[in-house]
């Protein structure tokens, strides 16, 4: 199977896709409602934003725009004849829905074997998805396998989960080359002069997903007193966001629970309808709870930062702040964070890789 035909096959794959999101086909329908049963955290708009990302990453210029940066990708088939093929496994987290369908397209289209471990919050999704590619290009069949038990026989192992998962990873697959990606949060730096279309946007990158994923604005920065008033009411006005979080009952459980808790230890919050902000150094709340931190100059947020740089996975911020008299690349040097636009961190491009680390290059290069 040449790299374009592997190419080809996701493409008509995103193809397909689109068609079952646009046209409420039963099967498919049947699909979102088990994966909803199964992880009552994964609501049909949910599912539904996930895979129209996974569309957007598979549409042919995307693709193209992508692959093209990886020159191996044209001369794969013989490095693969020569080493009989690489087995990767890929140990997927189940805190969004597909959040590893990625390295699963990055394993495929690099010409190797994958070996998938799904969560148990997750086994539904991408099984569907591979049976869909298969159907397209049937010689997937032989480079796509689902091990429901201890995993093994493989080369080179894409391992993420959280902390205590992180450390069992470490220990049980140190001998093999490998990508182990542990927990991560997301920031906004505010300066106060963000508009009601931006604030709304910063909504959308707190709580897509009900605040689960890396990618998730835990940690707000703020000027000495900043006016909430303003982002209570964007929040407010973002109403089909605003109210899944107000009738999701899971997430209301923690919402009402981080209330109680705080008026039980005298605590000061800002309520904001649907989630509590507290004044807070820490980058990870407990669900419903966003951290704020007041700043004075800029050069100490940034101190902040590259004290959690390991912490972090991406800093939303207002898009004039990158024009500031110290450029966006030392910050970048200096974070090693992805940096993005209000509205933007759930909306990633194929080159926004986890943790910074390229999963193509080490495709390439480790295995």
């Amino acid at each position: 199977m040449t790299f374009e035909n592997r190419l080809l096959a996701f493409v008509k794959l995103g193809v397909f896709l689109n068609e079952q999101l646009r046209s409420g086909n039963a099967e498919f329908t049947t699909i979102l409602v088990r994966a909803s049963q199964e992880n009552p955290w994964f609501t049909d708009e949910n599912i539904r934003f996930a895979l129209n990302g996974i569309v957007e990453d598979l549409d042919e210029k995307n693709l193209n725009n992508w692959t093209i940066h990886y020159p191996f990708l044209q001369h794969v088939e013989t490095h693969c004849r020569a080493s009989l093929q690489k087995t990767v496994a890929v140990v997927m987290a189940g805190n969004l829905p597909l959040v590893g369908f990625r390295d699963f397209l990055a394993v495929l289209v690099s010409g190797h074997r994958i070996l998938c471990k799904l969560s148990s919050k997750d086994t539904i999704l991408l099984r569907y998805l591979a049976e869909k590619l298969i159907d397209i290009e049937p010689k997937f069949s032989e480079r796509i396998c689902f091990e429901d038990h201890v995993i093994k026989g493989f080369d080179a192992v894409i391992a993420t989960g959280g902390h205590h998962a992180v450390e069992h990873f470490y220990e049980y697959f140190q001998k093999y080359p490998h990508i182990i990606r542990g927990h991560r949060n997301s920031c906004a730096i505010l300066d106060g002069t963000e508009n009601m279309d931006e604030l709304r946007g910063l909504f959308e990158d707190m709580f897509r997903y009900f605040g689960l994923g890396c990618r998730n604005v835990t940690k707000l920065f703020v000027p000495k007193n900043y006016d909430f008033q303003s982002l209570i009411e964007a929040v407010q006005s973002k109403k089909e966001l605003f109210q899944s979080l107000e009738y999701h009952h899971l997430y209301q459980s923690n919402y009402q629970y981080q209330q109680v808790v705080s008026a039980l230890n005298a605590r000061k919050t800002i309520n904001a309808g649907v989630f509590t902000l507290i004044e807070n150094s820490a980058l990870t709340p407990p669900i419903s709870v966003v951290h704020y931190e007041y700043y004075s100059d800029l050069a100490d947020v940034r101190h902040v930062l590259e004290s959690q740089k390991n912490q972090l996975q991406c800093i939303v911020w207002i898009f004039q702040l990158r024009s500031m008299s110290e450029s966006n690349d030392r910050w970048q040097s200096g974070v090693e964070a992805t940096t993005i636009p209000f509205g933007q961190a759930q909306k990633p491009s194929l080159f926004d890789y986890a943790d910074g680390i390229d999963t193509m290059a080490f495709l390439a290069t480790k295995i």
